[in-house]
């Protein structure tokens, strides 16, 4: 695993970065499974974690990244780059990161879907394809977790869009 904790000048997610996206509610309770059932039907060999703000002092995140050899606090993770350098770690590291009070986006290796997750528990899938989108939303669906139905990510911090006649989660 590497960190750089020198901030990314004003990185940002500013865009869809691919056209097909789904939201979910993250599952709090469950995020282990959550995260396998993301992961389970790409070939993942790394990921890069880009934290864009932290809202609450992470600490389960700061303890993850202690047991790593990272000695970091609150103020050096913000606008932090975390990169895991294998499926396993991409696996961890998504599961620390999902339960902080974080907003951030996950590009894996090879990229063919990203995240991009936010303190309001929202976490926004883009898939490189329609076929792609399609296989994440069935396994997703198929282990019932809830989807925050006709939301459309519009860029980070901002309220995103509702379908007309439809309500969120």
């Amino acid at each position: 695993m590497k960190i750089s904790t020198q901030p990314s000048a004003g990185w940002r997610l500013r865009e869809a970065p691919f056209t097909f996206q789904t939201t979910y509610v993250r599952p709090l309770g469950d995020l282990p499974k959550f995260v396998n059932t993301l992961l389970k039907n790409f070939e993942v060999s790394e990921g890069t974690v880009s934290i864009e703000q932290i809202i609450f002092e992470p600490k389960v995140l700061i303890w993850y990244l202690r047991g790593r050899g990272f000695l970091r606090d609150e103020g050096q993770l913000n606008k932090a780059v975390i990169h895991a350098e294998n499926k396993s770690e991409v696996a961890e590291l998504l599961e620390c990161v999902f339960g902080q009070w974080a907003d951030f986006a996950f590009i894996p290796s090879p990229n063919e879907f990203a995240i991009y997750a936010d303190h309001d528990e929202y976490t926004t899938i883009f898939a490189a394809s329609a076929e792609s989108l399609s296989l994440i939303r069935s396994d997703i669906d198929q282990e019932r977790f809830k989807t925050a139905e006709g939301w459309t990510w519009t860029g980070p911090r901002s309220p995103g869009a509702v379908e007309e006649g439809k309500a969120n989660g």
